[in-house]
Protein backbone atom coordinates (compact mmCIF):
# COMPACT_ATOMS: atom_id res chain seq x y z
CA UNK A 1 0.00 0.00 0.00
CA UNK A 2 1.73 3.22 -1.14
CA UNK A 3 0.97 6.26 0.61
CA UNK A 4 -1.34 8.04 -1.82
CA UNK A 5 -3.71 5.07 -2.01
CA UNK A 6 -3.34 4.27 2.08
CA UNK A 7 -4.59 8.22 2.68
CA UNK A 8 -7.48 7.99 0.39
CA UNK A 9 -8.94 4.37 1.56
CA UNK A 10 -8.65 5.86 4.84
CA UNK A 11 -10.22 9.00 3.87
CA UNK A 12 -12.71 6.85 2.03
CA UNK A 13 -13.44 4.72 5.51
CA UNK A 14 -13.88 7.63 7.78
CA UNK A 15 -16.53 9.48 5.52
CA UNK A 16 -18.47 5.69 5.43
CA UNK A 17 -18.54 5.76 9.36
CA UNK A 18 -19.41 9.07 10.25
CA UNK A 19 -23.13 9.72 9.90
CA UNK A 20 -22.83 12.99 9.98
CA UNK A 21 -22.72 13.63 6.33
CA UNK A 22 -23.18 11.95 3.13
CA UNK A 23 -20.03 9.53 2.07
CA UNK A 24 -18.32 11.09 -0.78
CA UNK A 25 -16.67 8.84 -3.19
CA UNK A 26 -13.44 9.38 -4.65
CA UNK A 27 -14.01 8.16 -7.91
CA UNK A 28 -17.46 8.74 -9.69
CA UNK A 29 -20.17 6.15 -9.63
CA UNK A 30 -20.70 4.12 -12.39
CA UNK A 31 -23.52 2.12 -13.48
CA UNK A 32 -22.15 -1.48 -13.15
CA UNK A 33 -25.27 -3.99 -12.09
CA UNK A 34 -27.19 -3.46 -15.24
CA UNK A 35 -30.95 -5.47 -14.98
CA UNK A 36 -31.04 -9.17 -15.31
CA UNK A 37 -33.90 -11.15 -16.26
CA UNK A 38 -35.97 -13.32 -13.81
CA UNK A 39 -36.45 -17.02 -15.40
CA UNK A 40 -35.54 -20.04 -15.97
CA UNK A 41 -32.43 -21.43 -17.10
CA UNK A 42 -32.18 -21.76 -21.49
CA UNK A 43 -30.86 -24.99 -21.74
CA UNK A 44 -31.90 -26.90 -18.41
CA UNK A 45 -30.01 -29.29 -16.98
CA UNK A 46 -32.25 -32.81 -16.63
CA UNK A 47 -34.21 -33.74 -13.69
CA UNK A 48 -34.49 -37.30 -12.30
CA UNK A 49 -35.75 -38.76 -9.10
CA UNK A 50 -32.70 -38.96 -6.80
CA UNK A 51 -33.05 -42.99 -6.36
CA UNK A 52 -32.45 -43.18 -10.03
CA UNK A 53 -29.03 -42.27 -9.82
CA UNK A 54 -28.19 -43.99 -5.95
CA UNK A 55 -29.62 -41.35 -3.52
CA UNK A 56 -32.26 -41.96 -1.26
CA UNK A 57 -34.81 -39.13 -1.29
CA UNK A 58 -35.52 -39.46 2.68
CA UNK A 59 -31.52 -38.88 2.73
CA UNK A 60 -31.42 -35.37 0.82
CA UNK A 61 -34.83 -34.08 2.50
CA UNK A 62 -32.77 -34.20 6.03
CA UNK A 63 -29.97 -32.39 4.22
CA UNK A 64 -32.78 -30.11 3.20
CA UNK A 65 -33.86 -29.94 6.97
CA UNK A 66 -30.60 -29.52 8.83
CA UNK A 67 -29.46 -26.90 6.18
CA UNK A 68 -32.88 -24.73 7.12
CA UNK A 69 -32.22 -24.95 11.02
CA UNK A 70 -29.11 -23.69 10.79
CA UNK A 71 -30.10 -20.00 10.39
CA UNK A 72 -26.31 -18.61 10.95
CA UNK A 73 -25.87 -19.97 7.41
CA UNK A 74 -28.82 -17.96 6.00
CA UNK A 75 -29.15 -20.54 2.87
CA UNK A 76 -30.75 -18.76 -0.18
CA UNK A 77 -30.67 -21.61 -2.44
CA UNK A 78 -29.34 -25.05 -3.20
CA UNK A 79 -29.29 -27.89 -5.72
CA UNK A 80 -28.13 -31.60 -5.51
CA UNK A 81 -26.91 -32.87 -8.59
CA UNK A 82 -25.57 -36.68 -9.64
CA UNK A 83 -23.74 -37.29 -12.81
CA UNK A 84 -25.60 -33.96 -14.40
CA UNK A 85 -29.12 -34.76 -13.51
CA UNK A 86 -30.65 -31.99 -10.80
CA UNK A 87 -31.80 -34.30 -8.15
CA UNK A 88 -32.97 -31.46 -6.01
CA UNK A 89 -33.59 -28.35 -5.80
CA UNK A 90 -34.82 -25.36 -3.23
CA UNK A 91 -34.76 -21.54 -2.20
CA UNK A 92 -35.28 -20.76 1.00
CA UNK A 93 -37.77 -18.23 1.94
CA UNK A 94 -37.93 -14.96 -0.66
CA UNK A 95 -35.71 -16.16 -2.94
CA UNK A 96 -35.77 -17.07 -6.42
CA UNK A 97 -34.06 -19.89 -8.14
CA UNK A 98 -34.26 -17.82 -11.59
CA UNK A 99 -32.39 -14.60 -10.41
CA UNK A 100 -28.63 -14.37 -11.50
CA UNK A 101 -26.62 -14.44 -8.15
CA UNK A 102 -23.64 -12.42 -7.45
CA UNK A 103 -21.07 -15.30 -7.15
CA UNK A 104 -18.27 -12.86 -5.48
CA UNK A 105 -14.85 -14.70 -5.61
CA UNK A 106 -16.76 -18.02 -6.93
CA UNK A 107 -15.84 -16.34 -10.23
CA UNK A 108 -12.31 -16.72 -9.60
CA UNK A 109 -12.79 -20.63 -10.99
CA UNK A 110 -14.62 -19.16 -14.31
CA UNK A 111 -11.25 -17.04 -14.61
CA UNK A 112 -9.54 -19.78 -14.74
CA UNK A 113 -11.18 -21.77 -16.67
CA UNK A 114 -10.30 -18.77 -19.25
CA UNK A 115 -7.14 -18.83 -18.54
CA UNK A 116 -7.26 -22.65 -19.54
CA UNK A 117 -8.94 -22.14 -22.95
CA UNK A 118 -6.08 -19.37 -24.07
CA UNK A 119 -3.34 -22.24 -22.92
CA UNK A 120 -4.97 -25.00 -24.36
CA UNK A 121 -4.56 -22.39 -27.70
CA UNK A 122 -0.82 -21.98 -27.04
CA UNK A 123 -1.76 -18.24 -26.60
CA UNK A 124 -0.92 -17.70 -23.38
CA UNK A 125 1.66 -19.93 -20.83
CA UNK A 126 1.76 -20.58 -17.14
CA UNK A 127 5.51 -19.51 -17.18
CA UNK A 128 5.33 -15.94 -18.92
CA UNK A 129 6.63 -13.19 -16.69
CA UNK A 130 4.00 -11.00 -16.16
CA UNK A 131 6.56 -7.77 -16.43
CA UNK A 132 6.56 -9.09 -20.00
CA UNK A 133 3.61 -9.78 -20.92
CA UNK A 134 2.57 -5.67 -19.74
CA UNK A 135 5.42 -4.51 -21.54
CA UNK A 136 5.55 -0.65 -22.20
CA UNK A 137 3.50 -0.49 -18.59
CA UNK A 138 6.14 -1.82 -16.92
CA UNK A 139 9.35 0.65 -15.82
CA UNK A 140 12.53 -0.76 -15.50
CA UNK A 141 12.50 -0.52 -11.51
CA UNK A 142 9.02 -2.52 -11.95
CA UNK A 143 10.91 -4.98 -14.41
CA UNK A 144 13.24 -5.43 -11.80
CA UNK A 145 11.20 -5.33 -8.57
CA UNK A 146 8.97 -8.31 -10.58
CA UNK A 147 10.81 -10.25 -12.64
CA UNK A 148 10.20 -13.32 -11.17
CA UNK A 149 6.66 -12.89 -11.35
CA UNK A 150 4.94 -15.54 -13.72
CA UNK A 151 0.98 -15.82 -14.36
CA UNK A 152 1.36 -19.52 -12.15
CA UNK A 153 1.93 -17.20 -9.38
CA UNK A 154 -1.31 -15.28 -10.07
CA UNK A 155 -3.73 -18.60 -10.25
CA UNK A 156 -2.42 -19.76 -6.99
CA UNK A 157 -2.13 -16.63 -5.19
CA UNK A 158 1.13 -16.77 -4.59
CA UNK A 159 2.16 -13.33 -6.25
CA UNK A 160 2.87 -11.24 -3.18
CA UNK A 161 1.41 -8.14 -4.62
CA UNK A 162 -0.29 -6.10 -1.77
CA UNK A 163 -2.61 -4.03 -3.86
CA UNK A 164 -6.25 -5.23 -2.75
CA UNK A 165 -10.02 -4.59 -3.54
CA UNK A 166 -10.23 -2.00 -0.70
CA UNK A 167 -7.72 0.20 -2.43
CA UNK A 168 -9.65 -0.25 -5.73
CA UNK A 169 -12.35 1.55 -4.57
CA UNK A 170 -10.03 4.55 -5.07
CA UNK A 171 -7.52 4.33 -7.69
CA UNK A 172 -8.74 4.24 -11.43
CA UNK A 173 -5.68 2.48 -13.26
CA UNK A 174 -5.93 -0.66 -11.46
CA UNK A 175 -3.09 -2.28 -13.59
CA UNK A 176 -0.79 0.41 -13.06
CA UNK A 177 -0.85 0.79 -9.53
CA UNK A 178 -0.99 -3.27 -9.21
CA UNK A 179 2.20 -3.77 -11.12
CA UNK A 180 3.71 -0.09 -9.18
CA UNK A 181 2.63 -1.74 -6.06
CA UNK A 182 4.94 -3.03 -2.76
CA UNK A 183 5.40 -7.01 -2.99
CA UNK A 184 5.80 -8.94 0.16
CA UNK A 185 8.40 -11.85 -0.22
CA UNK A 186 9.35 -14.11 -3.48
CA UNK A 187 6.55 -14.25 -5.82
CA UNK A 188 5.83 -18.65 -5.38
CA UNK A 189 6.73 -18.36 -1.94
CA UNK A 190 3.95 -17.50 0.39
CA UNK A 191 -0.08 -17.87 -0.32
CA UNK A 192 -1.76 -14.39 0.28
CA UNK A 193 -5.27 -14.07 -1.36
CA UNK A 194 -6.12 -10.97 -3.48
CA UNK A 195 -8.57 -10.66 -6.01
CA UNK A 196 -6.53 -8.12 -8.09
CA UNK A 197 -4.33 -11.23 -9.09
CA UNK A 198 -7.37 -12.04 -10.37
CA UNK A 199 -8.12 -8.84 -11.79
CA UNK A 200 -4.59 -8.78 -13.82
CA UNK A 201 -4.91 -12.14 -15.15
CA UNK A 202 -8.31 -10.72 -16.59
CA UNK A 203 -6.41 -8.26 -17.89
CA UNK A 204 -3.53 -10.36 -19.33
CA UNK A 205 -6.23 -12.44 -20.81
CA UNK A 206 -7.76 -9.33 -22.45
CA UNK A 207 -4.27 -8.35 -23.79
CA UNK A 208 -3.90 -12.30 -25.18
CA UNK A 209 -7.05 -12.95 -26.55
CA UNK A 210 -7.94 -9.45 -27.53
CA UNK A 211 -11.73 -9.53 -25.52
CA UNK A 212 -12.26 -9.78 -22.44
CA UNK A 213 -12.48 -12.33 -19.73
CA UNK A 214 -16.49 -12.18 -20.33
CA UNK A 215 -16.64 -12.26 -23.84
CA UNK A 216 -14.09 -15.13 -24.02
CA UNK A 217 -16.27 -17.53 -21.45
CA UNK A 218 -19.53 -16.64 -23.29
CA UNK A 219 -18.44 -17.57 -26.92
CA UNK A 220 -16.29 -20.74 -25.98
CA UNK A 221 -17.91 -21.66 -22.88
CA UNK A 222 -21.05 -20.49 -22.01
CA UNK A 223 -22.83 -20.82 -26.11
CA UNK A 224 -22.34 -24.54 -25.91
CA UNK A 225 -23.66 -25.16 -22.01
CA UNK A 226 -26.30 -22.61 -22.91
CA UNK A 227 -25.83 -20.31 -20.40
CA UNK A 228 -27.44 -16.75 -20.88
CA UNK A 229 -28.01 -13.29 -18.91
CA UNK A 230 -25.05 -13.17 -17.53
CA UNK A 231 -23.28 -10.35 -16.29
CA UNK A 232 -19.47 -9.29 -15.47
CA UNK A 233 -18.70 -5.63 -14.06
CA UNK A 234 -15.53 -4.27 -15.07
CA UNK A 235 -12.93 -1.76 -13.37
CA UNK A 236 -13.24 2.09 -14.27
CA UNK A 237 -11.14 1.29 -17.27
CA UNK A 238 -13.58 -0.88 -19.14
CA UNK A 239 -11.26 -4.44 -17.83
CA UNK A 240 -13.72 -7.59 -16.16
CA UNK A 241 -12.87 -7.93 -12.84
CA UNK A 242 -12.06 -11.14 -12.89
CA UNK A 243 -11.76 -12.43 -9.41
CA UNK A 244 -15.55 -10.78 -8.33
CA UNK A 245 -18.32 -9.00 -9.62
CA UNK A 246 -19.86 -12.20 -11.88
CA UNK A 247 -23.66 -12.62 -11.64
CA UNK A 248 -24.82 -16.17 -12.82
CA UNK A 249 -27.86 -17.99 -12.18
CA UNK A 250 -27.27 -21.13 -10.01
CA UNK A 251 -28.33 -23.91 -12.70
CA UNK A 252 -25.92 -22.55 -14.99
CA UNK A 253 -23.06 -21.86 -12.45
CA UNK A 254 -23.84 -26.29 -11.93
CA UNK A 255 -23.41 -26.61 -15.92
CA UNK A 256 -19.64 -24.93 -15.32
CA UNK A 257 -18.97 -27.08 -12.34
CA UNK A 258 -20.28 -30.57 -14.03
CA UNK A 259 -17.71 -29.35 -17.15
CA UNK A 260 -15.44 -29.37 -14.68
CA UNK A 261 -16.15 -32.63 -13.42
CA UNK A 262 -16.25 -34.19 -16.67
CA UNK A 263 -12.60 -33.11 -17.00
CA UNK A 264 -13.81 -30.37 -19.59
CA UNK A 265 -16.49 -32.66 -21.78
CA UNK A 266 -19.92 -31.17 -22.47
CA UNK A 267 -22.18 -33.86 -24.24
CA UNK A 268 -19.14 -35.61 -25.80
CA UNK A 269 -17.99 -31.94 -27.12
CA UNK A 270 -14.28 -31.06 -25.15
CA UNK A 271 -14.23 -27.62 -24.89
CA UNK A 272 -11.32 -27.83 -21.88
CA UNK A 273 -8.40 -30.18 -21.62
CA UNK A 274 -7.92 -32.75 -19.25
CA UNK A 275 -4.59 -31.64 -18.95
CA UNK A 276 -5.30 -28.16 -17.77
CA UNK A 277 -8.14 -29.45 -15.16
CA UNK A 278 -6.33 -31.83 -13.92
CA UNK A 279 -3.24 -29.11 -12.51
CA UNK A 280 -5.81 -27.00 -11.86
CA UNK A 281 -7.22 -29.16 -9.72
CA UNK A 282 -3.71 -30.25 -7.98
CA UNK A 283 -2.91 -28.74 -4.73
CA UNK A 284 -0.28 -25.81 -5.75
CA UNK A 285 -0.45 -23.60 -2.58
CA UNK A 286 -1.22 -24.53 1.20
CA UNK A 287 -3.94 -21.96 3.19
CA UNK A 288 -3.76 -21.37 6.58
CA UNK A 289 -6.32 -23.52 8.40
CA UNK A 290 -8.14 -20.66 9.58
CA UNK A 291 -9.78 -20.67 6.00
CA UNK A 292 -11.67 -24.07 5.84
CA UNK A 293 -10.32 -27.69 4.66
CA UNK A 294 -9.43 -27.04 1.32
CA UNK A 295 -5.94 -26.49 -0.44
CA UNK A 296 -5.81 -23.88 -3.69
CA UNK A 297 -4.86 -24.89 -6.88
CA UNK A 298 -5.45 -22.77 -10.04
CA UNK A 299 -7.91 -20.76 -8.75
CA UNK A 300 -9.97 -23.42 -8.04
CA UNK A 301 -9.63 -25.07 -4.28
CA UNK A 302 -8.64 -28.55 -3.57
CA UNK A 303 -10.15 -30.87 -0.83
CA UNK A 304 -7.59 -31.48 1.67
CA UNK A 305 -8.93 -34.98 3.05
CA UNK A 306 -11.47 -35.44 0.02
CA UNK A 307 -11.25 -35.74 -4.10
CA UNK A 308 -13.17 -32.38 -3.89
CA UNK A 309 -12.78 -29.54 -5.98
CA UNK A 310 -14.51 -25.76 -5.03
CA UNK A 311 -15.62 -22.55 -6.61
CA UNK A 312 -15.96 -20.46 -3.59
CA UNK A 313 -17.40 -17.17 -3.02
CA UNK A 314 -17.37 -14.72 0.22
CA UNK A 315 -20.46 -15.30 1.89
CA UNK A 316 -21.41 -18.94 0.77
CA UNK A 317 -21.69 -18.96 -2.79
CA UNK A 318 -20.19 -22.80 -3.39
CA UNK A 319 -19.97 -25.27 -6.27
CA UNK A 320 -18.72 -28.41 -4.90
CA UNK A 321 -17.67 -31.08 -6.73
CA UNK A 322 -17.12 -35.07 -5.27
CA UNK A 323 -14.87 -36.23 -8.09
CA UNK A 324 -15.54 -39.72 -6.93
CA UNK A 325 -18.86 -39.85 -6.72
CA UNK A 326 -19.99 -37.37 -9.47
CA UNK A 327 -22.39 -35.46 -6.72
CA UNK A 328 -22.39 -31.70 -7.30
CA UNK A 329 -23.74 -29.03 -4.96
CA UNK A 330 -24.19 -25.27 -5.84
CA UNK A 331 -25.74 -23.23 -3.17
CA UNK A 332 -25.99 -19.54 -2.74
CA UNK A 333 -26.10 -18.16 1.16
CA UNK A 334 -25.46 -14.86 3.15
CA UNK A 335 -23.26 -16.39 5.66
CA UNK A 336 -20.78 -14.21 7.88
CA UNK A 337 -17.75 -15.92 6.43
CA UNK A 338 -15.09 -15.06 3.97
CA UNK A 339 -14.06 -18.45 2.97
CA UNK A 340 -15.35 -22.08 4.10
CA UNK A 341 -15.39 -21.83 8.31
CA UNK A 342 -19.33 -22.15 8.50
CA UNK A 343 -20.63 -25.66 9.38
CA UNK A 344 -22.27 -25.70 6.01
CA UNK A 345 -19.13 -27.46 4.85
CA UNK A 346 -19.10 -30.28 7.55
CA UNK A 347 -22.63 -30.56 6.61
CA UNK A 348 -22.28 -31.41 3.38
CA UNK A 349 -19.27 -33.70 4.00
CA UNK A 350 -21.33 -35.88 6.48
CA UNK A 351 -24.38 -36.34 3.96
CA UNK A 352 -22.41 -36.35 0.44
CA UNK A 353 -18.97 -37.49 1.60
CA UNK A 354 -19.19 -41.27 0.94
CA UNK A 355 -19.71 -43.88 -1.54
CA UNK A 356 -23.30 -44.19 -3.36
CA UNK A 357 -24.81 -46.67 -5.50
CA UNK A 358 -25.44 -46.61 -9.31
CA UNK A 359 -29.35 -47.08 -8.56
CA UNK A 360 -31.81 -47.85 -5.64
CA UNK A 361 -34.92 -49.30 -6.09
CA UNK A 362 -37.96 -46.20 -6.77
CA UNK A 363 -39.58 -44.64 -3.85
CA UNK A 364 -42.30 -42.48 -5.14
CA UNK A 365 -43.72 -41.54 -1.25
CA UNK A 366 -39.93 -40.69 -0.32
CA UNK A 367 -39.28 -38.44 -3.67
CA UNK A 368 -42.93 -36.82 -2.85
CA UNK A 369 -42.12 -35.76 0.63
CA UNK A 370 -38.52 -34.26 -0.63
CA UNK A 371 -40.66 -32.33 -3.01
CA UNK A 372 -42.92 -31.32 -0.54
CA UNK A 373 -39.93 -30.58 1.87
CA UNK A 374 -37.98 -28.29 -1.13
CA UNK A 375 -41.43 -26.47 -1.60
CA UNK A 376 -42.01 -25.67 1.83
CA UNK A 377 -38.82 -23.66 2.16
CA UNK A 378 -40.45 -20.66 -0.15
CA UNK A 379 -42.39 -18.00 1.11
CA UNK A 380 -44.07 -17.96 -2.66
CA UNK A 381 -46.19 -21.36 -1.33
CA UNK A 382 -48.30 -19.27 1.64
CA UNK A 383 -51.41 -17.36 0.70
CA UNK A 384 -51.58 -13.98 -0.17
CA UNK A 385 -53.23 -11.11 2.57
CA UNK A 386 -54.61 -8.15 1.68
CA UNK A 387 -54.88 -4.41 3.52
CA UNK A 388 -58.67 -5.14 4.39
CA UNK A 389 -57.64 -8.44 5.88
CA UNK A 390 -55.36 -6.30 9.09
CA UNK A 391 -56.23 -4.53 12.10
CA UNK A 392 -56.70 -1.40 11.72
CA UNK A 393 -55.62 -0.55 14.69
CA UNK A 394 -52.21 -1.52 13.78
CA UNK A 395 -52.09 0.04 10.48
CA UNK A 396 -53.95 3.47 11.18
CA UNK A 397 -50.72 4.80 12.02
CA UNK A 398 -48.98 4.55 9.08
CA UNK A 399 -51.75 3.99 6.02
CA UNK A 400 -52.08 6.99 3.89
CA UNK A 401 -49.71 8.83 5.71
CA UNK A 402 -46.15 11.10 5.27
CA UNK A 403 -43.43 11.32 7.57
CA UNK A 404 -40.03 13.59 7.47
CA UNK A 405 -36.98 12.83 8.44
CA UNK A 406 -36.26 15.02 11.65
CA UNK A 407 -32.64 14.35 12.75
CA UNK A 408 -29.14 15.03 11.27
CA UNK A 409 -27.98 11.43 10.86
CA UNK A 410 -30.72 10.53 8.23
CA UNK A 411 -27.75 12.17 5.93
CA UNK A 412 -26.16 8.53 5.61
CA UNK A 413 -28.48 6.34 5.86
CA UNK A 414 -30.18 5.00 3.01
CA UNK A 415 -32.06 1.75 1.15
CA UNK A 416 -29.82 0.64 -0.46
CA UNK A 417 -27.58 -1.89 1.76
CA UNK A 418 -24.16 -0.41 2.49
CA UNK A 419 -22.67 -3.26 1.83
CA UNK A 420 -23.41 -2.71 -1.74
CA UNK A 421 -23.17 0.93 -1.70
CA UNK A 422 -19.60 0.21 -1.08
CA UNK A 423 -19.22 -2.30 -3.66
CA UNK A 424 -20.20 -0.19 -6.07
CA UNK A 425 -18.89 2.93 -4.87
CA UNK A 426 -22.79 3.89 -4.55
CA UNK A 427 -23.67 5.93 -1.65
CA UNK A 428 -26.94 7.36 -0.80
CA UNK A 429 -27.44 11.01 -0.51
CA UNK A 430 -29.37 10.02 2.43
CA UNK A 431 -33.30 9.83 3.38
CA UNK A 432 -35.30 12.39 3.97
CA UNK A 433 -38.97 11.22 4.00
CA UNK A 434 -41.30 7.92 4.22
CA UNK A 435 -44.91 7.78 2.88
CA UNK A 436 -47.27 4.23 2.88
CA UNK A 437 -49.73 4.55 0.34
CA UNK A 438 -52.18 1.78 -0.80
CA UNK A 439 -51.86 0.96 -4.13
CA UNK A 440 -54.62 -2.10 -4.48
CA UNK A 441 -54.95 -3.95 -1.84
CA UNK A 442 -51.66 -3.70 -0.80
CA UNK A 443 -49.37 -1.46 0.96
CA UNK A 444 -46.90 0.83 -0.57
CA UNK A 445 -43.84 2.35 0.52
CA UNK A 446 -41.73 5.27 -0.69
CA UNK A 447 -38.78 5.92 0.42
CA UNK A 448 -37.46 9.38 -0.74
CA UNK A 449 -33.66 10.18 -0.33
CA UNK A 450 -32.04 13.53 -1.56
CA UNK A 451 -31.60 12.94 -4.97
CA UNK A 452 -33.69 9.85 -5.61
CA UNK A 453 -37.19 8.35 -4.63
CA UNK A 454 -37.97 4.35 -4.76
CA UNK A 455 -41.29 3.30 -4.90
CA UNK A 456 -42.54 -0.39 -4.51
CA UNK A 457 -45.54 -2.62 -3.36
CA UNK A 458 -45.13 -4.10 -0.03
CA UNK A 459 -46.11 -7.85 0.02
CA UNK A 460 -48.22 -9.30 2.65
CA UNK A 461 -48.30 -13.04 3.39
CA UNK A 462 -46.04 -13.11 -0.09
CA UNK A 463 -43.39 -11.63 -0.86
CA UNK A 464 -43.95 -8.75 -4.02
CA UNK A 465 -40.96 -8.66 -6.32
CA UNK A 466 -40.34 -5.70 -7.84
CA UNK A 467 -36.99 -3.88 -10.09
CA UNK A 468 -35.03 -0.85 -7.83
CA UNK A 469 -32.94 1.20 -9.86
CA UNK A 470 -30.32 2.78 -7.82
CA UNK A 471 -28.32 5.65 -9.87
CA UNK A 472 -28.04 3.02 -13.04
CA UNK A 473 -27.76 0.08 -10.65
CA UNK A 474 -30.84 -2.09 -10.61
CA UNK A 475 -31.55 -5.14 -8.54
CA UNK A 476 -34.86 -7.54 -8.21
CA UNK A 477 -35.84 -7.15 -4.65
CA UNK A 478 -38.68 -9.49 -2.76
CA UNK A 479 -40.21 -7.31 -0.61
CA UNK A 480 -42.57 -9.03 2.49
CA UNK A 481 -44.48 -6.60 5.48
CA UNK A 482 -46.69 -7.18 8.16
CA UNK A 483 -48.13 -4.97 10.73
CA UNK A 484 -47.65 -5.91 14.55
CA UNK A 485 -46.62 -4.60 17.55
CA UNK A 486 -43.28 -4.30 19.95
CA UNK A 487 -43.13 -5.32 23.66
CA UNK A 488 -44.27 -1.74 24.15
CA UNK A 489 -47.59 -2.37 22.43
CA UNK A 490 -46.47 0.81 20.00
CA UNK A 491 -47.89 -0.43 15.98
CA UNK A 492 -45.02 -1.88 14.11
CA UNK A 493 -44.83 -1.93 10.44
CA UNK A 494 -42.05 -4.46 9.77
CA UNK A 495 -40.59 -4.97 5.96
CA UNK A 496 -38.29 -7.08 4.78
CA UNK A 497 -36.30 -6.58 1.42
CA UNK A 498 -34.45 -9.26 -0.24
CA UNK A 499 -31.86 -7.97 -2.70
CA UNK A 500 -32.08 -11.58 -4.70
CA UNK A 501 -29.27 -11.16 -7.28
CA UNK A 502 -26.95 -10.80 -4.02
CA UNK A 503 -27.04 -12.37 -0.03
CA UNK A 504 -27.73 -8.81 1.35
CA UNK A 505 -30.93 -8.33 3.24
CA UNK A 506 -32.37 -4.62 3.77
CA UNK A 507 -35.05 -4.70 6.77
CA UNK A 508 -37.13 -1.53 7.51
CA UNK A 509 -38.92 -1.43 11.02
CA UNK A 510 -41.10 1.45 11.02
CA UNK A 511 -42.46 1.99 14.51
CA UNK A 512 -45.32 4.37 15.28
CA UNK A 513 -44.58 7.11 18.31
CA UNK A 514 -47.15 9.70 19.01
CA UNK A 515 -47.40 11.68 15.25
CA UNK A 516 -44.61 10.32 14.11
CA UNK A 517 -42.38 7.48 13.94
CA UNK A 518 -38.79 5.96 14.79
CA UNK A 519 -37.39 3.78 11.82
CA UNK A 520 -35.07 1.12 12.74
CA UNK A 521 -32.98 -0.19 9.33
CA UNK A 522 -30.43 -2.85 9.59
CA UNK A 523 -28.76 -5.39 7.10
CA UNK A 524 -27.69 -8.70 6.28
CA UNK A 525 -24.69 -9.29 6.58
CA UNK A 526 -24.63 -6.62 9.03
CA UNK A 527 -22.89 -5.92 12.42
CA UNK A 528 -21.58 -9.59 13.22
CA UNK A 529 -19.45 -9.68 10.18
CA UNK A 530 -18.53 -5.83 9.87
CA UNK A 531 -17.81 -5.75 13.29
CA UNK A 532 -15.31 -9.03 12.91
CA UNK A 533 -13.25 -6.86 10.36
CA UNK A 534 -12.71 -3.62 12.28
CA UNK A 535 -11.57 -6.08 15.26
CA UNK A 536 -9.14 -7.83 13.15
CA UNK A 537 -8.06 -4.25 11.79
CA UNK A 538 -7.88 -2.95 15.20
CA UNK A 539 -5.83 -6.11 16.00
CA UNK A 540 -3.08 -5.88 13.34
CA UNK A 541 0.02 -3.26 13.35
CA UNK A 542 -0.55 -2.24 9.94
CA UNK A 543 -4.04 -1.47 9.87
CA UNK A 544 -4.43 -0.18 13.78
CA UNK A 545 -2.99 2.96 13.12
CA UNK A 546 -5.29 3.78 9.95
CA UNK A 547 -8.28 2.58 11.95
CA UNK A 548 -8.00 4.73 14.60
CA UNK A 549 -7.37 7.89 12.58
CA UNK A 550 -10.38 6.92 10.17
CA UNK A 551 -13.04 5.65 12.67
CA UNK A 552 -11.55 7.97 15.83
CA UNK A 553 -10.47 4.37 18.10
CA UNK A 554 -10.32 0.87 18.09
CA UNK A 555 -11.61 0.07 21.44
CA UNK A 556 -13.54 -2.97 20.51
CA UNK A 557 -16.57 -0.93 22.54
CA UNK A 558 -15.96 1.97 19.97
CA UNK A 559 -15.59 0.07 17.12
CA UNK A 560 -19.53 -1.58 17.91
CA UNK A 561 -21.06 1.66 18.56
CA UNK A 562 -19.74 2.65 14.69
CA UNK A 563 -20.60 -0.15 13.22
CA UNK A 564 -24.06 -0.15 14.74
CA UNK A 565 -24.51 3.62 13.59
CA UNK A 566 -23.34 2.73 10.48
CA UNK A 567 -25.53 -0.87 9.46
CA UNK A 568 -28.31 -0.26 12.28
CA UNK A 569 -28.87 3.44 12.33
CA UNK A 570 -32.19 4.88 14.42
CA UNK A 571 -33.74 7.97 13.04
CA UNK A 572 -37.17 9.64 14.13
CA UNK A 573 -39.14 11.03 11.96
CA UNK A 574 -41.86 13.76 12.17
CA UNK A 575 -45.54 12.88 10.75
CA UNK A 576 -46.95 15.46 7.91
CA UNK A 577 -50.25 14.80 7.79
CA UNK A 578 -53.12 12.33 6.40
Amino acid sequence: MNLTTASRTLQLLGRILDPRSATEPFLPPRAEKRALPLRPAEQPLPRCAPEEQGISSRHIRQFLEELDRDKALYMQDVMVLRRGCVLCEAAFGSQDLRAAKSTFSACKSVTSLAVGLLVDDGVLSLTEKVADIFGDLCTPAVRRRLKDLTVEHLLTMRAGIQFSEAEALTEADWVRRFLNASVRGEPGTDFLYNSLNSYILSAIIALKAGKGVHQLVRERLFAPLGITDTLWETCPAGIDKGGWGFYIRPEDMAKLGQLVLDGGLWQGERLLSQTYLDAALTAHAVPPETTGDFNYGYHIWVGRRENTFLFNGMLGQNVLGFRDSGILLVTNAGADTDFQESRYFEMVSRYFGGAFPDRLEPDPDARRELEETASALSAYRLEPQTIAGQDQALTAPFLQRSFAAAEPKAVSAGLLPVALQALHNNYTAGVTSLAVSVRGDLPELIYRERDAVYRFPVGLGVPQVCQLDFRGNAYHTAVLGRFTHDEEERPVFYIRMDFLETPCVRTLKLVAEGDGLLLRQSETPGVPYVFRKLQAAAQSGLTRPLLLVAAGGTEEDYLLYKTLQLLSPEIVFRGEGR
